[in-house]
């Protein structure tokens, strides 16, 4: 409710002050309840896994960058592809380990996407 009366152009401002006084009152109920609770639990997890797999992503381009500068363009094109965790420390630990452009660009292209 909130939202909407911030949005509304034709109440007052002191009657919306007023209207966003009482609204705070059930802030309290919102923050204990179970419903929104696990809304908030899985919305803070999507934005957790997300953020993990952005610097994961970041990581696997900033050894590309450092090692085989030549292979950037298929990196970001492959790496923008996967997006599960396991799929790119996996692939990050191989590409800590590769021992030259050829083995990377394989290791790139082979990629199950």
């Amino acid at each position: 409710m909130g939202i909407v009366l911030r949005r509304a152009d034709i109440v007052p401002l002191a009657e919306k002050q007023m209207i966003e006084e009482r609204l705070s009152m059930y802030d309290d109920l919102m923050e204990k309840d179970p419903k929104m609770r696990r809304i908030r639990a899985e919305s803070e997890a999507r934005g957790e896994a997300r953020g993990e797999v952005m610097g994961l992503r970041i990581s696997i381009l900033a050894i590309i960058e450092s090692r085989f500068p030549a292979l950037v363009g298929l990196a970001k094109q492959r790496v923008r592809a996967l997006t599960k965790v396991d799929e790119l420390t996996a692939l990050l630990r191989q590409l800590l380990t590769v021992s030259d452009e050829e083995a990377a660009r394989s290791l790139l292209t082979t990629l199950g996407i």
